[in-house]
């Protein structure tokens, strides 16, 4: 029986929900039995193998050890490399050094030289690597163009607002934070939407709505199951095989609609768990996008034609008439809405939508 052990805070997230998706899927194609644990003290009632799914750091250096401490061994699948040379582990992980050169490189030749790096969460293993990498990538050694997210999305704002013209490309740690970037630039600064090249990173639902502002690469989370699974397998063929690192690149397709300039290339160059202290998902801004993300995943077209009724102010009888179902079928689905978007009643839900679509008339007006 194979254990899965995912970090709490991080299990809300969608880019989590993708991973662990991909692995389950992966590992009921290959037949093979798996068990979701929620304690240390759950690892000794298994034997030889563990996923174990986290972003912060002291989480899963905890973790790593205890396991190896009753004997399994741990198998992590992580956004970024965790480097502990004291523990028995291997790893599933992003790219991240050659994917970010690769877009640093990539966005000098469409011309955009100067380049920051935005939102990153001084709490998360993947953030810290990213901020490395962006480092290496641009061949600065100082603390200069990274803006930090330490828990709270507004003061990121204002450490950049007064260096924002120095830029012309923003890299933002993921795409909530790309989207808070947008909403303060709309709110206050929309002529700089027009300048600026925004790039998020792990393509979530809700960035689909400011699609405009924002160009979003793919960490290709989902892979990360198919990976993790036939690592499972080289392990278990060979017993000399101690420690075995999977990379998975960056998807950059969508990155083919920048136009590249001539000559815009550049020469080459057994603790008990600690309590989480992951500030980054204490943000309300942040909460909320992340409450409306995990609703918008869940959602089909005809979900999203009745969000568009919904924030028209539509009664169920007008709803059912212009969407082609019954009135009972439009409550369903409000409430499920409601129900994974975590809001009291129907009237937060519309306040939520409106707070975070950049289409919705946040006045009520149509």
């Amino acid at each position: 029986m194979i254990l899965i052990f995912v970090e709490d805070t991080y299990s809300h997230s969608g880019w989590c929900q993708d991973l662990v998706n991909g692995l389950v899927s992966e590992l009921k194609m290959k037949r093979m039995a798996f068990r979701f644990i929620r304690s240390i003290e759950e690892m000794s009632q298994g034997s030889g193998y563990i996923y174990v799914i986290g972003s912060s750091t002291g989480w899963i250096r905890t973790v790593l050890k205890d396991a190896n401490r009753v004997g399994i061994y741990p198998i992590l699948l992580c956004n970024q490399a965790f480097h502990e040379l004291d523990v028995r582990y291997s790893t599933v992980c992003s790219d991240t050094n050659g994917s970010m050169h690769h877009l640093v490189d990539t966005l000098i030749a469409t011309g955009r030289t100067r380049i920051a790096l935005y939102g990153t969460n001084p709490h998360s293993v993947s953030d810290e690597s990213r901020k490395k990498a962006f480092y290496y990538a641009i061949g600065q050694k100082n603390q200069r163009d990274v803006y930090i997210n330490d828990g709270s999305m507004e003061r990121c704002f204002r450490s950049f607002q007064g260096t924002m013209a120095d830029y012309d490309a923003v890299i933002c740690a993921n795409d909530f934070t790309a989207i808070s970037l947008v909403r303060n630039l709309l709110a206050g600064y929309p002529q700089e939407l027009e300048r600026l090249l925004i790039i998020g990173c792990a393509e979530t639902s809700l960035t689909e709505y400011y699609s405009p502002y924002i160009l979003s690469i793919r960490v290709n989370f989902q892979e990360y199951g198919k990976a993790a699974v036939t690592l499972l397998e080289n392990l278990k063929r060979n017993p000399y095989l101690s420690h075995a690192v999977m990379s998975i690149r960056w998807d950059f397709s969508p990155l083919t609609s920048l136009r590249k300039l001539d000559g815009g290339t550049r020469d080459s160059c057994p603790p008990s768990i600690p309590e989480s202290r992951d500030i980054f998902y204490q943000d309300a801004e942040l909460t909320g996008m992340l409450r409306l993300e995990r609703m918008l995943n869940e959602c089909d077209s005809l979900d999203r034609e009745i969000i568009d009724c919904l924030l028209r102010e539509e009664s169920y009888d007008n709803i059912s008439e212009n969407c082609f179902v019954t009135i009972s079928t439009i409550k369903y689905r409000v409430k499920k809405m409601i129900g994974l978007a975590e809001t009291a009643d129907r009237r937060g839900l519309i306040r939520l939508l409106r707070e975070y679509l950049p289409q919705a008339d946040k006045n009520g007006n149509g």
